[in-house]
């Protein structure tokens, strides 16, 4: 059976990132998120990749709860037929017994005998050898008369009578002797007949017991065997229910903190929509009032055109027409001679673009949300744009983590990450593009050496190749 033996250590699929997502809303550098507050698109990223995490495992822990139940079902299918087998093999231990011991008393009850019909004939040996003696003796006297036969009876004598009388008791007296002889001699061969079948009974009662006692040994090793695959069924009835009790709580426990994780998704994402709602707002302000602007400066131009000549030129000119700022300084190159408003924040080859991809380290199918410089670690990193570092430090998944606000650009609020680093040159202030802020390094959730560049638009990310 598989033993799912207590997922106790079981590694969960959950990546927990914890990389700063730099959200660009009306709110970007406030106090509470450059004090180093976690923002809620950092949290909401990470509570999705936990989501996805949660799910998937709680699709194995389904798998093998109803793998542990289809297992359970069939040991306890087993179980019966085991029992009675148990049952019926103590049954037949309990008449190969019985059968022994009724073996047993006749072999007793037989040797017994044979011990009685032993002493029976050395009984009767005696007897015989007596009455040998006693023959012998009385022939011997017969053989001493034989000269005077009954002569001799009849002068010792004094009747006529006696002698008659004398002569009736000498036949009697020999007569006797010889059958007392011959019923012992009958009886001693008796004895022996006796004492053999005595003897074949014994051997006869004796090959029973032993049948009997390998009988009795069979049933009780068949009764061994019948209990320990009993008790192996119950023990392992016992171990699979305890499993499936234990996978069907850690599927609770799953179910719950996925609910919960979704509620807490369902609340960062309408905190971010709300936040994404103020940018669009501000954003929109800002492109209204540099449409304004732009409308002003067009209107005083057409003024300026129409306005005389130097000679008769309004004494009380217009002042300057002011230029459309941001909260950070226009974005540029150090050489002033790129149009891009980010420049490479790395000079090392490109090795993976922003989009989809399936993530080398957590196994499974997510966005890559930026740019993969292949630069060596310790090579320089930096500033892609003016702008201000709002954040510096680790940040899950991350690693090393620096967030810059770049301001509006285009109508939106741009910012960058560049991540991964192996050290800082900057953690804190405003920096120029082109500016070391930081060193290429691993750290992270990270397979290598390299830069994981990121730009945002308003808080969400975006392919960095727009604004390079």
């Amino acid at each position: 059976m598989k033993r799912f033996a207590p997922r106790a250590g079981r590694t969960s699929r959950a990546a927990t990132s914890s990389a700063l997502a730099v959200c660009l809303a009306a709110g970007l550098a406030t106090a509470s998120w450059a004090a180093g507050e976690p923002d809620p698109a950092d949290k909401k990223r990470s509570v999705d990749d936990s989501i996805s995490a949660t799910k998937a495992d709680l699709s194995d822990t389904s798998a093998e709860l109803v793998e542990a139940y289809d297992s359970l079902k069939s040991t306890r299918a087993k179980l019966p037929a085991a029992r009675s087998k148990a049952k019926q093999a103590e049954e037949v231990e309990t008449a190969a017994q019985t059968k022994y011991d009724d073996a047993a008393a006749d072999l007793r009850v037989a040797k017994a005998d044979e011990a009685k019909a032993r002493k029976d004939i050395r009984t009767t040996s005696t007897k015989i050898t007596r009455a040998r003696s006693d023959v012998a003796g009385f022939a011997g006297e017969v053989y001493q008369q034989q000269g005077l036969g009954d002569l001799s009876v009849a002068l010792g004598a004094e009747s006529p009578g006696e002698v008659i009388d004398r002569m009736v008791i000498a036949d009697s007296a020999g007569g006797a002797q010889s059958d007392s002889l011959d019923s012992l001699t009958t009886s001693r061969a008796d004895l022996v007949t006796q004492q053999d079948r005595l003897e074949a009974l014994k051997d006869k009662t004796q090959q029973a017991r032993d049948d009997a006692s390998t009988a009795l040994t069979e049933a009780q090793l068949a009764k061994k065997k019948a209990d320990r695959a009993e008790t192996d069924l119950e023990t392992l009835e016992s171990d699979q229910t305890s499993q499936a009790r234990t996978l069907r709580t850690e599927r609770t426990k799953e179910k719950r903190r996925l609910d919960g994780l979704r509620v807490e998704s369902d609340r960062l994402g309408k905190i971010l929509e709300e936040r994404a709602r103020k940018a669009r707002v501000k954003a929109a302000k800002i492109k209204a009032a540099r449409e304004a602007e732009e409308r002003r400066q067009a209107q005083a131009r057409r003024r300026a055109a129409a306005a005389p000549s130097p000679q008769t030129a309004d004494p009380n000119p217009p002042p300057p027409t002011p230029r459309a700022t941001s909260s950070n300084p226009t974005s540029g190159t150090t050489s002033g001679q790129s149009t891009s408003v980010l420049a490479a924040p790395v000079n090392a080859p490109i090795t993976s673009e922003f989009g989809l991809r399936f993530h080398p380290i957590l196994s499974y199918w997510r966005l890559h949300a930026g740019r993969d410089y292949g630069g060596a670690c310790g090579a320089p990193v930096r500033a892609a744009a003016d702008g201000t570092i709002v954040s510096a430090g680790v940040a899950g998944g991350y690693g090393n983590q620096i967030a810059v606000d770049h301001g509006v650009k285009r109508g939106v609020l741009l910012s960058t990450t560049y991540n991964h680093l192996q050290a800082f040159a900057r953690t804190s202030g405003t920096v120029k593009r082109g500016e070391l802020i930081g060193y290429v390094g691993t750290t992270g959730t990270s397979t290598g050496c390299h830069l994981h560049f990121e730009t945002y638009e308003n808080g969400t990310p975006v392919d960095p190749r727009r604004w390079l």
